[in-house]
């Protein structure tokens, strides 16, 4: 759905129909829908589905695609009316600014550049002024009749926290862990045998206030050896799961028992350990309002258009076009 809000305002990119002669090719073409007074014809119709196959290719069937268009359209007359019930307008300074953005974002540096693209759109300058200030007109609807009555105060923005903190937000226990790792071939017990005196050695030696670091850098046969055994923050599921149960144990302990695995004995320094939470609410708080905003957006936007469409006179004259409109309206 997201995706039909953002083609409402396709016509920004610069691709939209050429609608220069639009007024008086509407006295004489096939009328294909009517939307209150407004009118839309074959040949914009048609031009935007051209525009749109080639900007959302493998996006979806003919049909789909057909009917997509079609409510696009729907949609631009809609508040293109409503624009004007509400006296909304663009400045030419908003649509001078608009183009500069159209020209900063296909990096066209120069007017003869600028010129050309546009020709390879079919476009003119007049063209994009014209649709520039329609998109402009269409966002300044939006803005006041959707945008701005959406609730993103913080009470709002901490309910949605409560709500979904299990699902975003969650931290899993974790603890600063470093290692040492004997290892041996796997199946050779007497192998086994002298890794696990070594280990009581190491233990002894840290017992008696050695420094873990240093032990690792003279015995640790793992990768994190150079490191003095750092592994960093780890948190709990992170490891391999008897790795794991050997650092989280409970009672929490700074040196738990080691590990014994196939081919491996390891042994842990535990610190700074924290209990499994959330982050707090100011650390969210933007990433949240980002969140809530778009789909709060999203559901504002769709109930407001379903309503201008409810309340408004369509008529689509095209019968293929109407079935095909029947039947998305059925299974939206």
């Amino acid at each position: 759905m997201k995706d039909r809000m953002k083609r409402v305002l396709f016509a920004a990119a610069g691709l939209a129909v050429a609608g220069a002669s639009l007024a008086s090719a509407e006295l004489v073409e096939r009328i294909l829908a009517r939307v209150n007074d407004r009118l839309i014809t074959q040949s914009e119709y048609d031009k935007r589905l051209e525009v749109a196959s080639k900007s959302f290719r493998n996006t979806g069937d003919a049909q789909t695609m057909r009917v997509m268009v079609l409510e696009d359209l729907i949609r631009e007359k809609l508040l293109e009316e409503r624009a004007k019930e509400m006296s909304v307008t663009a400045t030419d300074e908003e649509i001078l600014a608009a183009v500069a953005r159209v020209k900063q974002q296909y990096n066209l540096a120069t007017d003869q550049e600028f010129d050309a693209a546009l020709a390879q759109t079919g476009m003119t300058r007049d063209d994009l002024k014209r649709q520039m200030s329609e998109t402009i007109v269409m966002q300044k609807v939006i803005g006041r009749e959707v945008t701005s009555r959406m609730d993103l105060s913080d009470d709002a923005l901490r309910l949605e926290y409560e709500r979904k903190k299990d699902q975003y937000y969650a931290v899993a226990e974790n603890a600063k862990v470093s290692e040492i790792v004997l290892k041996f071939s796997a199946g050779d017990a007497e192998a086994r045998a002298a890794a696990a005196g070594k280990a009581e050695e190491i233990q002894a030696k840290i017992k008696a206030g050695g420094s873990f670091a240093d032990l690792a850098k003279e015995y640790s046969e793992g990768g994190t050896k150079d490191r003095g055994g750092d592994l960093g923050v780890v948190s709990k599921g992170e490891l391999q799961e008897a790795l794991d149960a050997g650092i989280f144990v409970q009672p929490a302990a700074e040196y738990p028992p080691p590990v014994l695995t196939a081919d491996s004995i390891h042994i842990f320094h535990v610190t700074d350990r924290k209990a499994a939470g959330y982050k707090p609410f100011a650390e969210v708080k933007e990433d949240l309002k980002k969140r809530i905003s778009d789909d709060l957006y999203e559901k504002r936007f769709t109930e407001y258009m379903d309503k201008l469409r409810r309340d408004a006179f369509v008529k689509i004259y095209d019968d293929d076009l109407a079935k095909l409109d029947a039947n998305t309206k059925k299974t939206s």
